[in-house]
């Protein structure tokens, strides 16, 4: 039996993150948001940066954790192929326990390119591979005993993260939950899983999404009290700060600011495990917030989801 502070359990991934400034936005109806990243169809052009580094929820979170000397182990899903071995690295120079990491021969890795604009947004395409393979066959559920578990995208196989909240339950282990899109999508079958969730990670975006509020409207933003059953929300808003709804308590905060945002990659990953982390050290839920945000902002400075994250002495100064 191996005790830990916190398991991860989400993607692991290969970034290829490539920086530009010809990359064009254009300001148009047709896509969500409102704003594109494009190029002209069939053109060429050059970038300026280039950097290969792991990511992936499972992955970034994992690496934040263990640099805040929690012991930490993840379980994610790769192939027996060169991009898992940057993965491997990563996650070992950090201590991350990687006994739990599935390989699969015949799959291949998760791979995104992210392409970053001169002011660190970016767009991002994804190969999801071997990291949306996950099954509970791959959950050594027996073999472990932890205070808490975050768990990010399981590629929408809301079935494991129904068995995963169901083993949490019973074993009195802590649960964060950060859902990406495919889980949101299915949001009937995930918001009756909530109530098992002691605090649920979104952005504005997936909130909107998830709760099917317009949050457009900066009415609705500001007196919605995004509950959903879990018992804590903080929804990040970028550059704009965000809020944590704490039993129906609304707790503002601005984002730090940052004289030169590289890449807003990982900065999500950041605040949740910051958070996270604060809360096992003993903060409560509206003092993790400066966890989550430091941490957040020292990520968007640096090109990579990892490379940025805070140390244990860092986040506390």
């Amino acid at each position: 039996m191996s005790n830990y502070d916190v398991v991860t359990v989400g993607s692991a991934v290969l970034d290829i993150f490539m920086k530009s400034d010809k990359f064009r936005l254009m300001h148009t109806d047709a896509v969500p948001g409102g704003v594109a990243m494009c190029e002209v169809y069939g053109g060429k052009m050059e970038v300026q940066e280039v950097t290969i580094a792991s990511g992936g929820g499972g992955t970034n979170t994992a690496v934040s954790f263990a640099r805040k000397e929690l012991k930490t182990a993840t379980i994610a899903e790769m192939g027996n192929d060169p991009a898992a071995l940057v993965v491997y690295k990563d996650l070992e120079e950090a201590g991350v326990e990687t006994r739990y990491v599935v390989q699969v021969a015949g799959e291949t890795t998760a791979v995104s390119a992210i392409l970053i604009g001169t002011d660190g947004g970016r767009s991002v395409i994804t190969y999801r591979g071997a990291s949306a393979m996950l099954t509970k066959h791959d959950i050594p559920f027996d073999d472990i005993e932890a205070r808490w578990v975050h768990i990010s995208s399981l590629g929408g196989n809301l079935s494991l993260l129904k068995q995963l909240l169901d083993w949490a339950k019973r074993k009195h282990v802590r649960i964060s939950l950060n859902p990406g899109m495919p889980e949101i999508d299915r949001r009937e079958k995930l918001i009756p899983l909530l109530s098992e969730v002691e605090v649920l990670f979104l952005n504005r975006e997936e909130a909107a999404a998830l709760f099917d509020v317009n949050l457009a409207d900066e009415m609705v933003w500001k007196t919605h009290p995004f509950t959903g059953g879990a018992k804590v929300v903080a929804i990040t808003d970028g550059s704009r700060g965000g809020k944590v709804c704490i039993d129906g308590k609304q707790v503002f905060y601005e984002a730090d600011r940052v004289k030169h945002v590289v890449n807003t990659t990982g900065a999500g990953d950041a605040f949740a495990s910051g958070y996270v982390a604060a809360i096992l050290y003993g903060k409560d839920y509206e003092k993790a917030i400066l966890w989550g945000r430091a941490n957040s902002t020292s990520v968007l400075s640096q090109v990579g989801a990892k490379k940025g994250l805070l140390t244990l002495a860092e986040i506390n100064r």
